[in-house]
């Protein structure tokens, strides 16, 4: 009976988030909603709602089942601004800086949050360290890392400087960083000095 009472809400939720990145696509690909100027328009009201819906379902389970902080609200944010600017932003043939960066920042989030959850499923099987095994930190890191040499490499794209050297620069630079950071550890703790006795003790 318990397994049934966990299955089953976890088989509703995730066909919500189904359902919600399915609204997504419709809003987007189907319905053309980035076509509607008027910012207080029911389609644009319904897309606003499927973009924090759909990142919400998949990724507020996640977070809390984890226990990584604040990794549900840092996907929300980056998924739902990520799709907004995908919608309603159009760059035109020669983008400025801001849209570039409107543009890059949310997908940077957006990718890390995929590939933290990567980096800790490989860290639980290749990492001998409890440690680092069980380190949301490093999974974030890690994923912050490839996500950085992904956006690079479209931005190299985008400046039509991208070549396989700069990409394998970026990437060999990313990989000393990991393994440096890796091979520090963490911090040692510093026990805490013993309190003073006011009758034998002076300071």
């Amino acid at each position: 009976m318990r397994f049934f009472t966990r299955v089953i809400p976890a088989l509703f939720l995730i066909a919500a988030a189904i359902a919600a990145w399915g609204a997504v696509y419709y809003c987007i690909v189907v319905a053309d909603v980035g076509a509607e100027h008027d910012f207080w328009a029911g389609r644009r009201l319904m897309a606003y709602g499927a973009f924090v819906l759909a990142p919400t379902l998949t990724f507020l389970p996640i977070g809390r089942l984890l226990r990584i902080p604040l990794y549900d609200l840092e996907a929300i944010v980056g998924w739902s601004t990520l799709a907004y600017v995908v919608t309603f932003v159009h760059p035109g043939e020669r983008p400025s800086r801001a849209v570039l960066l409107l543009f890059l920042v949310p997908l940077t989030m957006s990718l890390a949050t995929i590939f933290t959850l990567v980096s800790y499923a490989v860290g639980l099987r290749l990492l001998t360290r409890r440690s680092q095994r069980y380190d949301f930190v490093r999974a974030r890191r890690e994923g912050y890392l490839v996500a950085m040499f992904i956006v690079g490499c479209l931005l190299l794209s985008l400046l039509d400087v991208l070549t396989a050297v700069n990409a394998a620069l970026l990437a060999l630079i990313l990989m000393l960083l990991e393994v440096f950071l890796l091979s520090r550890g963490p911090a040692p703790r510093q026990p805490a000095p013993a309190p003073l006795d006011p009758y034998t003790d002076t300071p």
